[in-house]
């Protein structure tokens, strides 16, 4: 159960981490993109301060697309998920954790399988980022 235990705690805190981001950089991206015309209205003889933010908002938009927040956020969370639900069968003893002989080595398979399938969507994101036209075998 340490080993379910230990991926469901790091699959929260990843998750909770990543949406955190992604609500912040979503934020950061009305603000910047709303004070642009606005600066440009107010202070129309300083037209540095809305190229800044433009760029700022370059910036933050380039966050977004090679970090991924959101897309960690969703698959950190059905990970966690799945690791939930294996928790709650071992519990209870439900199958395939029936048997007290083989219901540690099944749950530390089934939580292994669920890490080894989120790396696996991990790897494939990471891929079609570096090619977008080229993705791998599933």
């Amino acid at each position: 159960m340490e080993v379910a235990d230990g991926s469901y705690r790091w699959y929260l805190v990843a998750a909770r981490r990543s949406r955190r981001s992604h609500r912040i950089s979503e934020l950061t991206t009305v603000l910047f993109s709303a004070a642009i015309p606005l600066a440009a209205l107010l202070v129309p003889t300083r037209p540095q301060i809305p190229a800044i933010l433009g760029s700022l908002l370059v910036v933050v938009a380039g966050f977004r697309a090679v970090f991924g927040w959101h897309e960690n956020y969703l698959r950190f969370s059905q990970a966690r998920e799945a690791v939930e639900e294996q928790r709650r069968l071992y519990r209870v003893g439900a199958s395939p954790y029936d048997d007290p002989a083989s219901r540690d080595a099944e749950l530390v398979k089934a939580v292994t399988r669920i890490e080894g399938d989120e790396m696996v969507r991990w790897a494939q994101i990471a891929q079609e980022r570096m090619d977008p036209g080229r993705s791998l075998p599933s």
